[in-house]
């Protein structure tokens, strides 16, 4: 797996939504990832400090921005009215829509309980690959004469169980082969610590709402923020792993 010289970094944060152990109660599990240049991070922090600041002017110490827990009225978000509510998530989106190609790109991978080994096999199957759509995108970005280098960023919260999943794709390779732009020592962040998790968060909830509940208010929001070779090719940065039919954004156009 890697390094050359690059001239720049794209971190590739990524967040789950739903659980890889709660096939009891679920259908789906996802992996959501936010790739974001390097140039933009402070201007993006910015502009969700902004959205903190709308809603709670008198605080200043960072507020996680959680989708779950604004749309269930959780926490800090518990005083809000449902349409209030809507209206936060709906600017934090519109972050993430308003943005421009390169600048921020989203992937993610959805697996069905029709696809599923056991949990291991699932959390494995979606990181595998989501690395290697956004390896496929850093080779883009090689050929065009862009030669970044990609960083993976993970919520620390399963820390130990990616921390072995990626040793096992150092030591054996993964099913895609070398993943040879992404920098194979990821990195762990707590969500509230980082603004970039936090938008990984909404992409991953959009994408899991959608497979889980139909809802497709946000993720289409964000649809075309997701990795394409060109403004009119489908979104390769989605993937839907399934063993029954499907007609979804990710399959309809593969099939």
């Amino acid at each position: 797996m890697l390094l050359s010289i690059c001239k720049s970094e794209y971190p590739l944060l990524g967040r789950e939504s739903g659980t890889a152990t709660g096939w009891d109660v679920q259908n789906h599990f996802v992996l959501g990832g936010v790739a974001v240049h390097e140039g933009q991070i402070y201007r993006l922090t910015k502009v969700l400090d902004a959205v903190q600041e709308k809603y709670f002017p008198s605080i200043s110490v960072p507020i996680e921005f959680h989708a779950t827990e604004i749309r269930r009225g959780k926490n800090r978000f518990k005083d809000f009215t449902p349409s209030k509510r809507e209206d936060i998530l709906s600017d934090v989106y519109k972050i993430i829509s308003d943005a421009t190609y390169p600048n921020l790109v989203l992937f993610a991978t959805a697996i069905h309980i029709s696809a599923v080994e056991n949990q291991f096999q699932a959390r494995t199957k979606v990181l595998e690959d989501l690395c290697q759509r956004f390896n496929m995108f850093l080779t883009r970005k090689f050929h065009a004469g862009l030669p970044n280098k990609g960083l993976l960023i993970i919520d620390r919260h399963r820390e130990e169980e990616y921390r072995h999943l990626i040793s096992e794709f150092q030591s054996a390779g993964t099913s895609y082969g070398c993943l040879g732009n992404i920098v194979d020592i990821p990195y762990f962040a707590r969500c509230r610590e980082t603004r970039m998790l936090q938008l990984a968060d909404f992409c991953a909830n959009a994408v899991f709402r959608y497979y889980e509940r139909n809802d497709t208010k946000y993720i289409d929001m964000i649809f075309d923020r997701f990795d394409k070779r060109s403004k009119d090719s489908p979104p390769e940065g989605l993937k839907h792993f399934t063993n029954e039919e499907c007609g979804c954004y990710a399959c309809s156009w593969r099939t």
